[in-house]
């Protein structure tokens, strides 16, 4: 039941293209700039396009692992000076590269890109300033999957609010205490971010070179309490997610 019924967001909850503090590549004598970027995602023929129709610009398409271990790879090779001039990174992985000094501002080439994007979206590649240590890629919803048939045979409501979710988790353990409407996964960082983000949360924000982290805000403490509470009382799992 927890599988069918788990608010999920995709394990890529966002990805970007960002480009790398390795300095600006140098055009050969007479030939175009080349750029290597790092991908975990298959963009050779995305790739192929640009380069078809941007033949001053080749690019060159690498690809790594995605999620922790791709940004430990950047970090340590940017540090050794052979790090790629563009990276494929989750939104939440760009503080750490930002603080570790390996992603470039390029705002000043980002052109009309921002009234593209929601500003939400465009924070998390801002940092909320001025600064733009990426563009935007990739946006995915957090959205809620449930078991229609399970909904029927229990004569469960779609929730639509959070108190209605709580709701419907302890109407669901009144009339089956086997079940669970859900499951509260505590190693799964990128869930409970995405809901903090949805109550209205910013955790990482710049002023000037120093660093304002909010995990601990108003809106993480709801999401904190919330689905805490759930678990203590019983009402949904805290098993491991995707098990």
């Amino acid at each position: 039941m927890q599988r069918g019924t788990a608010l999920t967001a995709l394990a890529l909850i966002g990805s970007l293209t960002l480009a790398a503090c390795s300095g600006a590549p140098s055009p050969s004598a007479g030939g175009p700039v080349e750029l290597t970027m790092w991908s975990w995602a298959s963009l050779q023929k995305t790739v192929e396009m640009w380069n078809a129709d941007h033949p001053d610009i080749k690019v060159t398409v690498q690809e790594q692992g995605g999620g922790d271990d791709l940004v430990t790879k950047v970090i340590t090779a940017a540090k050794s000076g052979e790090g790629p001039d563009l990276v494929q990174a989750e939104y939440q992985m760009i503080p750490t590269l930002v603080s570790n000094d390996v992603l470039t501002d390029v705002a000043e080439f980002a052109g009309d890109a921002k009234p593209k994007f929601t500003d939400n979206v465009w924070k998390q590649v801002s940092l909320d300033s001025p600064a733009a240590y990426a563009i935007p890629q990739d946006t995915a919803p957090l959205a809620f999957f449930y078991r229609e048939d399970l909904f029927s045979q229990y004569g469960l409501t779609v929730p639509k609010t959070w108190s209605e979710f709580a709701d419907t988790a302890r109407l669901l353990k009144q009339k089956d205490p086997g079940r669970a409407l859900t499951t509260f996964s505590s190693n799964d960082a990128g869930l409970f971010a995405g809901l903090a983000q949805q109550a209205g949360s910013t955790w990482w924000r710049t002023s000037g070179d120093a660093w304002k982290v909010a995990i601990d805000d108003e809106a993480s403490r709801k999401v904190a309490d919330f689905w805490g509470g759930l678990v203590k009382d019983g009402l949904i799992d805290n098993q491991p997610m995707y098990t």
